[in-house]
Order: C-alpha cells, then structure tokens, then sequence
C-alpha cells in the first residue's frame, strides 16, 4: 500500500514494464520522521532521494547571521533530495526537516544511478524530474528579481494554496523572504 502512491506518481509520468517498475519499487525503502526530524547531514554528500507518501519535508540553509532561508518545500506525492549534493557528490549545505510527521519512501544514491543505467525509463523519468526542478528553480529565482512580496504571495497563493493553508504564517513569511508581520498585512489586504 505505501508504495502504491510512488507506483503511480512514476506511472502518471513515464511509460514503463511492470516488471522494470517492480524492481525500481524495490530499491525504496520506508521511512518515517517526527516533527521537527532533520534527514541529512550539514558537511556529507546527499546519499538518498526521498518521496514524500504523507506529511510535509521543508529544504532550508542558514545566512551567515543564523537566519534561516527557506529554499523549497516538499508534500505529498513529490521527490525531495539536496539535487545539487546529490548530483555531484559536494557536502550538503542546506538542511532537510520535517515539518510534521512524515512517511517516505527513499532510494539510495548508489542504486539509483545503477537504476538510470540499466532501466531506460527511469532515466527518463529522471529527465523529466531534473527539468522539472530547473524550471520550478528558475522561476522561483526570477520571481524574487521581478516581483514585490505582494506579487510573489498572490503568485503561491495562485500556484500553491496549499502553501498557506498547511504551512505556518513564520514558515510562508521565511519562504517569502519577508517577516511574519509584513505577511500578515498582504494578507489582510488581499
């Protein structure tokens, strides 16, 4: 049953053999955190890509002050790994936590780089994971050049509801760039 969800979310975007499917399946294994969890370590190479069955995985770095800079969040039915570590092997330099309880489903680095060479599909279901990030990245970079906090929360409220109806006011501000209070008043106006 848990792996129902990531059988389909590979499905829904890549034609596959049941029997290729059912080995991918098989190199993912079950993971659940608690609130608050952190996944991986500051200073190691990223060493698994995550699928998120149920709760919520939120992807963050710190400003040399200490502050915390929110780079992306992760729900249900969405791969979540540090790309940049991942791809070329470098220390990780954000953090990955749990913003409640959480159930994934990951795969090892290792196997699924064997996976990409030996399962024609995966590779391309990896493609189209990759570009998938380059334009949601660029978008995101882009907006923060070109728009003002008001046109950037009218856009997640737009693109992504479920951003403001699930996440804290101090979670949505940090992904904004701007302060809980400055949030607060685009809401109260919009």
């Amino acid at each position: 049953m848990m792996y129902t969800q990531l059988a389909k979310y590979i499905t829904d975007r890549v034609a596959i053999a049941d029997e290729q499917l059912q080995v991918i399946l098989s190199h993912f294994k079950p993971l659940t955190l608690k609130k608050n969890e952190v996944i991986n370590i500051i200073g190691q190479p990223a060493r698994r890509m995550y699928f998120v069955n149920k709760g919520c995985l939120r992807v963050y770095f710190l400003k040399v002050d200490g502050g915390e800079v929110t780079r992306r969040f992760a729900f249900e039915n969405t791969f979540s790994t540090s790309l940049t570590s991942f791809i070329s092997g470098e220390p990780l330099t954000e953090f990955t936590t749990a913003i409640e309880t959480t159930e994934l489903l990951y795969i090892p680095r290792d196997d699924f780089y064997r996976l990409l060479d030996v399962i024609p599909a995966w590779e391309k279901f990896y493609r189209h994971y990759l570009e998938f990030a380059y334009v949601n990245n660029t978008k995101r970079l882009q907006s923060f050049a070109t728009q003002d906090a008001a046109e950037r929360y009218k856009l997640l409220l737009k693109e992504n509801p479920h951003y403001v109806l699930r996440l804290s006011n101090k979670l949505v501000a940090n992904y904004l760039h701007i302060s809980p209070e400055a949030l607060s008043r685009l809401k109260s106006k919009i």
